[in-house]
């Protein structure tokens, strides 16, 4: 947080008394300074002035506190909801989920933010084939319990083959993307991936087997992976074109590793079918925007489909575009496809008199039953800060809350679609922007300085997106989700199971919480200057788990050299593409000419010889100073590079309760040389090293003095 100077810490009074103190060091033959004086009179008006001045510069509104933050980058997070993966069991048949479909724990709703699509194909075994596994796993086996290593516990090697196939009951739809979700086991935190220029540990192919063109084979998938080639959970979308077909009775996929640089091969607890991610929010209002290429044209009408929850549910107004505005059409057909998840739109060319057919472009404006004589706001005023209470309550918006402001334009209701922001300070007189204001439950619009006026009509404000969350209180365990708003008896007799927590719901943020950021921004310089500044930006490379880094600059004969070494939990060796991830991401904070080189840990191998006088009066064990060294060394490998201190393990081991003293300790290393010693049997080592214990001779007797 920013300490500004507080201006208001002195009264009038004060202020006046300092001043008159000030009048003979200023000019001596001012001798009178009563208060009967004039230009004491002068000097009490200019105390009250600068007092008046004090107070007022010493407060920041709300508002201008909010703008400040914004110089900063900061801006206040909205209140959002939780997310979660859900899994479709038990469907008799292949389903289209529409967008929004509502999923519900209680009366708590989640939705769907894309189009799903639903297999009645099950998994029934996977046939792991790599050097250290290769048999049948019946899916029942995937209890989450065992940790499968998916392609062995190396990388692959030249001329290897490693892959799984996965066996269907039925064959998955065609052309239609098909989820399968992938629950990984992870030891150590990776971090998580927030850019495009990750480089993949590793490259695989999805293939089904099908038949195209009369020949029978292996095919390509189109496929996303969510997984980054495992490295996370999540979801491996995949997609064919022509068809699938059994192979000795059953349907088969297969992923194969085609080349791999892990740093840890990926285990595997569960692979489930028909699972999607869902956030909570429950929309009451909603648009689809229909692209031409969606169209279907003929000679009298123009078609297409909406696939969306409410509305097969709700109700539907239907907008065509016309000179980047949207004009209503009054007379259209709508039917409703309940069992295939789908509404059929038909509008008669008639209707269209006047609209660009080669540019034509639809929006649909869904809304629930119970906001069916709410989706009118109000009506425009054609005056400056206008606004509308809401009867939203207790209810919160979530952030994709839009609006739509219509204006009479040659005997036509011309709409556009308003953005909501969080004020009107950045808005220009051109800018089409609203405010809600969550606490007062209104919304607000511009003065034509700041955000545009809405011009006066009847009924010209309206609702075109609008959900509510629940925020914070949207975080749940799994399995609290087991519900489904729907008519489609094929989905509602299926089960909903939620097979991860819900997570990440938050309510808006105070501007206190927004405040505290402001030391992290000043505290956080994002260029790579000094050591320190290379060792936390590259922990937190994405993608990556990295356990240790040290860092040397300008000590390699060339000033803008950084060495930068890297430790892997596990790992002596850094995976060449560890190396590219990093400098990928170095690069965003590295100054210009400075040359990068990442260097992977270096063992130092130690051989201790101890001469030890045991105490009579204590059992002595065997492993007892080979536990306390292997201690001593994984203390010295916390962090790289730190001296082996001569004295630091003779005292370790001369306060071991069965030695009575020793009587020699010598220390030696794989790198030991002149140099290598600066007191006693100190070892010094490079920034990269790590310790091993490679020899321990141990000489002791009892001793007859005590």
């Amino acid at each position: 947080m920013i300490n500004l100077k507080n201006f208001d810490d002195k009264t009038a009074l004060e202020i006046f008394n300092e001043a008159r103190q000030k009048i003979e060091l200023i000019n001596s033959e001012w001798t009178y300074t009563q208060l009967s004086d004039p230009g004491i009179t002068i000097l009490e008006l200019l105390s009250w002035l600068k007092r008046s001045q004090h107070e007022y510069l010493n407060k920041i509104s709300g508002r201008t506190k909010i703008k400040l933050l914004k110089l900063l980058g900061i801006n206040l997070k909205k209140r959002c909801g939780s997310k979660a993966f859900i899994r479709i069991k038990n469907s008799r048949s292949d389903l289209t989920i529409p967008k929004n479909t509502k999923w519900k724990s209680g009366t708590l709703v989640f939705e769907n933010e894309k189009l799903q699509f639903i297999t009645k194909s099950d998994i029934l075994s996977v046939n792991f084939n790599n050097p250290e596994f290769k048999k049948e796993k019946k899916y029942y086996d995937f209890d989450g319990t065992e940790k499968i290593l998916i392609f062995g516990s190396n990388n692959l090697k030249d001329g290897e083959s490693r892959e799984f196939v996965i066996n269907l009951s039925n064959a998955l739809p065609k052309n239609k993307p098909i989820n399968l979700y992938f629950s990984v086991l992870n030891d150590n935190e990776r971090n998580k991936i927030n850019n495009n220029s990750f480089v993949p540990l590793a490259n695989v192919e999805w293939k089904y087997f099908g038949e195209k063109n009369g020949q029978k084979g292996w095919f390509n998938f189109d496929f996303v992976d969510y997984t980054y080639a495992f490295l996370f959970s999540g979801i491996v979308s995949l997609k064919y074109n022509y068809n699938m077909i059994p192979l000795n009775g059953l349907f088969r996929i297969k992923c194969k590793l085609l080349k791999s640089d892990y740093d840890f091969m990926p285990r595997v607890s569960k692979i489930d079918l028909n699972v999607f991610e869902v956030v909570q929010k429950d929309t009451k209002c909603y648009n689809s925007i229909i692209e031409k290429s969606d169209v279907e044209f003929d000679d009298n009408f123009i078609k297409f489909n909406v696939c969306n929850h409410l509305c097969l549910y709700g109700q539907s107004l239907l907008y065509v575009s016309f000179d980047d505005s949207w004009i209503g059409i009054k007379k259209f057909e709508i039917l409703k496809n309940l069992e295939d998840g789908y509404c059929s739109f038909r509008i008669n060319k008639s209707e269209l008199n006047n609209i660009d057919l080669n540019n034509v472009k639809f929006m649909v404006v869904s809304f629930s039953n119970d906001l069916k004589n709410k989706t009118i706001i109000g009506s425009g005023k054609g005056y400056s800060n206008l606004f509308f209470e809401t009867d939203f309550k207790d209810l919160s918006v979530y952030d994709d809350f839009q609006i739509m402001v219509g204006e009479k334009i040659n005997d036509s209701l011309k709409f556009k679609i308003w953005q909501r922001v969080d004020d009107l300070f950045g808005s220009s007189k051109f800018d089409n922007h609203f405010v809600y204001e969550e606490n007062l439950k209104i919304i607000a619009f511009g003065d034509n300085h700041h955000g545009v006026i809405p011009r006066k009509y009847e009924n010209n404000i309206r609702f075109c997106n609008l959900s509510f969350t629940q925020g914070e209180d949207s975080n749940l365990r799994e399995n609290m989700i087991n519900e489904v708003e729907t008519e489609n008896e094929i989905l509602k007799n299926a089960s909903v199971v939620q097979i991860t927590p819900a997570i990440g719901g938050m309510n808006d943020e105070s501007f206190d919480d927004a405040q505290r950021k402001v030391s992290k921004i000043f505290e956080d310089d994002p260029r790579a200057v000094l050591a320190s500044d290379y060792v936390e930006i590259v922990k937190k490379t994405p993608g990556l788990v990295i356990k240790d880094v040290a860092v040397s600059i300008g000590k390699d004969k060339l000033e803008n050299k950084v060495l930068i070494a890297v430790r892997i939990p596990g790992k002596k060796n850094i995976p060449g593409l560890y190396k590219k991830n990093i400098l990928n991401w170095i690069e965003n904070f590295r100054l210009i000419n400075t040359k990068i080189e990442i260097l992977s840990p270096v063992t130092v191998f130690l051989d201790i010889r101890i001469k030890a006088i045991l105490r009579p009066d204590y059992v002595y064990k065997t492993n007892v100073f080979e536990e306390e060294i292997n201690q001593f060394i994984e203390n010295l490998n916390n962090k790289m590079g730190q001296n082996l201190v001569y004295g630091d393990l003779l005292k370790k081991l001369q306060g071991l309760k069965c030695v009575y003293y020793l009587d020699d300790l010598e220390i030696s290393s794989s790198i030991q040389s002149s140099n290598d010693k600066y007191f006693y049997d100190d070892i010094i080592v490079p920034m990269n090293a790590i310790y091993e214990l490679r020899k321990l001779d141990i000489n002791s007797r009892i001793s007859t003095e005590i």
